[in-house]
Protein backbone atom coordinates (compact mmCIF):
# COMPACT_ATOMS: atom_id res chain seq x y z
CA UNK A 1 0.00 0.00 0.00
CA UNK A 2 1.26 3.44 -0.88
CA UNK A 3 1.61 6.06 1.22
CA UNK A 4 -0.99 8.27 -0.29
CA UNK A 5 -3.30 5.72 -0.22
CA UNK A 6 -2.89 4.74 3.84
CA UNK A 7 -3.15 8.48 4.54
CA UNK A 8 -6.33 8.82 2.37
CA UNK A 9 -7.70 5.66 3.92
CA UNK A 10 -6.56 7.01 7.39
CA UNK A 11 -8.24 10.14 6.85
CA UNK A 12 -11.65 8.64 5.71
CA UNK A 13 -11.38 5.88 8.95
CA UNK A 14 -11.37 9.55 11.18
CA UNK A 15 -14.09 10.93 9.55
CA UNK A 16 -16.47 7.40 9.59
CA UNK A 17 -15.08 7.69 13.40
CA UNK A 18 -16.48 11.06 13.68
CA UNK A 19 -19.03 12.16 11.26
CA UNK A 20 -20.58 8.62 9.33
CA UNK A 21 -21.97 8.70 6.24
CA UNK A 22 -20.48 11.61 4.41
CA UNK A 23 -22.38 11.00 1.28
CA UNK A 24 -25.13 13.85 1.56
CA UNK A 25 -22.55 16.54 2.68
CA UNK A 26 -20.39 15.76 -0.68
CA UNK A 27 -23.10 15.85 -3.20
CA UNK A 28 -24.44 19.13 -1.35
CA UNK A 29 -20.49 20.77 -1.72
CA UNK A 30 -20.21 19.77 -5.35
CA UNK A 31 -24.14 21.10 -6.51
CA UNK A 32 -23.09 24.31 -5.01
CA UNK A 33 -19.60 24.08 -6.39
CA UNK A 34 -20.78 22.33 -9.97
CA UNK A 35 -24.80 23.45 -10.86
CA UNK A 36 -24.36 22.23 -14.24
CA UNK A 37 -23.78 18.60 -12.21
CA UNK A 38 -26.73 19.05 -10.34
CA UNK A 39 -28.53 19.54 -13.45
CA UNK A 40 -27.25 16.37 -14.92
CA UNK A 41 -27.96 14.82 -11.57
CA UNK A 42 -31.46 15.44 -10.28
CA UNK A 43 -32.67 12.36 -11.69
CA UNK A 44 -30.29 10.54 -9.25
CA UNK A 45 -31.91 8.78 -5.96
CA UNK A 46 -29.96 7.99 -2.56
CA UNK A 47 -29.15 4.40 -3.68
CA UNK A 48 -27.40 5.50 -6.87
CA UNK A 49 -25.27 8.56 -5.64
CA UNK A 50 -24.65 6.22 -2.37
CA UNK A 51 -22.98 3.90 -5.67
CA UNK A 52 -21.24 6.93 -7.24
CA UNK A 53 -19.90 7.83 -3.95
CA UNK A 54 -18.58 4.21 -3.29
CA UNK A 55 -16.77 3.89 -6.62
CA UNK A 56 -14.90 7.29 -6.08
CA UNK A 57 -13.61 6.35 -2.72
CA UNK A 58 -12.67 3.40 -4.05
CA UNK A 59 -10.78 5.12 -6.75
CA UNK A 60 -9.60 7.49 -4.45
CA UNK A 61 -8.11 4.72 -2.03
CA UNK A 62 -6.74 2.31 -4.68
CA UNK A 63 -3.49 1.32 -5.35
CA UNK A 64 -3.20 -0.46 -8.67
CA UNK A 65 -2.56 1.78 -11.76
CA UNK A 66 -2.62 -1.17 -13.93
CA UNK A 67 -6.19 -1.15 -14.15
CA UNK A 68 -6.91 2.37 -13.63
CA UNK A 69 -6.43 3.89 -17.18
CA UNK A 70 -8.86 1.67 -18.65
CA UNK A 71 -11.09 1.78 -16.02
CA UNK A 72 -11.56 5.65 -16.40
CA UNK A 73 -11.29 5.59 -20.05
CA UNK A 74 -14.86 3.60 -19.59
CA UNK A 75 -16.40 5.34 -17.31
CA UNK A 76 -15.30 8.42 -19.33
CA UNK A 77 -16.94 7.40 -22.15
CA UNK A 78 -19.84 5.92 -20.09
CA UNK A 79 -20.16 9.71 -18.21
CA UNK A 80 -19.73 12.06 -21.23
CA UNK A 81 -23.04 10.06 -22.34
CA UNK A 82 -24.91 12.05 -19.79
CA UNK A 83 -23.06 15.06 -20.50
CA UNK A 84 -20.63 15.08 -18.41
CA UNK A 85 -17.55 17.57 -18.74
CA UNK A 86 -14.21 17.16 -17.72
CA UNK A 87 -14.15 19.99 -14.86
CA UNK A 88 -16.82 18.02 -13.68
CA UNK A 89 -14.63 15.12 -12.18
CA UNK A 90 -12.32 18.61 -10.72
CA UNK A 91 -15.07 19.71 -8.56
CA UNK A 92 -16.23 16.25 -7.58
CA UNK A 93 -13.24 15.59 -6.28
CA UNK A 94 -12.64 19.34 -4.95
CA UNK A 95 -16.39 18.42 -2.98
CA UNK A 96 -14.82 15.00 -1.54
CA UNK A 97 -11.79 16.39 0.04
CA UNK A 98 -13.01 19.66 1.06
CA UNK A 99 -16.10 17.17 2.69
CA UNK A 100 -13.48 14.49 4.31
CA UNK A 101 -10.84 17.87 5.51
CA UNK A 102 -14.07 19.08 7.80
CA UNK A 103 -15.19 15.94 8.75
CA UNK A 104 -11.58 15.50 9.65
CA UNK A 105 -11.39 18.87 11.78
CA UNK A 106 -8.35 19.00 13.96
CA UNK A 107 -6.87 15.42 12.96
CA UNK A 108 -6.25 16.88 9.69
CA UNK A 109 -2.79 16.53 8.69
CA UNK A 110 -0.70 18.55 6.24
CA UNK A 111 0.22 14.50 5.01
CA UNK A 112 -3.35 14.08 4.38
CA UNK A 113 -3.56 16.91 2.51
CA UNK A 114 -0.28 15.96 0.78
CA UNK A 115 -1.53 12.29 -0.09
CA UNK A 116 -5.15 13.60 -1.71
CA UNK A 117 -3.85 16.58 -3.75
CA UNK A 118 -1.40 14.14 -5.33
CA UNK A 119 -4.13 11.47 -5.84
CA UNK A 120 -6.69 13.60 -7.17
CA UNK A 121 -4.15 14.82 -9.28
CA UNK A 122 -3.32 11.25 -11.20
CA UNK A 123 -6.94 10.89 -11.44
CA UNK A 124 -7.69 14.35 -12.94
CA UNK A 125 -4.63 13.48 -15.12
CA UNK A 126 -6.31 9.95 -15.83
CA UNK A 127 -9.39 11.38 -16.74
CA UNK A 128 -7.83 14.10 -19.06
CA UNK A 129 -6.03 11.91 -20.98
CA UNK A 130 -9.04 9.39 -21.46
CA UNK A 131 -11.00 12.46 -22.40
CA UNK A 132 -8.53 13.09 -25.04
CA UNK A 133 -8.01 8.88 -26.49
CA UNK A 134 -11.89 9.21 -26.50
CA UNK A 135 -12.04 12.40 -28.69
CA UNK A 136 -9.39 11.30 -31.06
CA UNK A 137 -10.82 7.96 -32.01
CA UNK A 138 -14.59 9.75 -32.32
CA UNK A 139 -12.66 12.69 -34.56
Amino acid sequence: MSSNSSHIIESLEIVAENAGDITERVFSNYHRLCPDSARLMDHMDNYMLGRMMDQVLLLLMEDGEAELSSYLEFETKSHESYGVEPYMYENLFDAVVSTVRDAAGSAWTDEFQSAWNGRIETLLNRISRAHELLHQTAG
